[in-house]
């Protein structure tokens, strides 16, 4: 019998208002918690990973419970990073902590094709940000 995957919830908001107006944040945890439960994942906490200061904790939390093996959860692709080389930057420090990483909106294949299709929808989503603040 092998042990569970350790699953990580990373949730974000882009605004305070969203925090203050709704339930973002709870919403989204919820939905990555069942997603979770349902693969049997062992959900692992959650969190007020808002700032950039979160995702500091997120890799120091994967860096120092390197025990078992561990899938960080994200909402949505778009909540992931909000540009190209930060999305990239973070694949990689997820990729040497050996963390493999899941959305409910989205399924990359392991592979070059898939890694291509990743990065392209990390620079779209880049640039609706962009386009979105103009």
């Amino acid at each position: 019998m092998s042990a569970k995957t350790k699953a990580i919830i990373y949730c974000r908001v882009s605004s305070k208002k969203q925090v203050a107006d709704g339930h973002g944040l709870d919403s989204r945890e919820v939905r990555c918690r069942e997603y979770a439960r349902d693969k049997g994942d062992e959900v692992s906490g959650g969190g007020d990973f808002m700032k950039r200061p979160g995702m500091v904790k997120l890799l120091q939390y994967l860096d120092e419970h390197s025990e078992n093996e561990r899938v960080v959860i994200f909402e949505d692709l778009k909540r992931y990073a909000r540009d190209t080389v930060f999305h990239l930057k973070l694949r990689h420090e997820m990729a040497l902590r050996n963390a493999t990483r899941e959305w409910l909106n989205f399924r990359f294949e392991d592979s070059p094709e898939g890694e291509f299709i990743e990065t392209v929808i990390a620079a779209q989503s880049q640039l609706e940000r962009q386009q979105n603040s103009r």
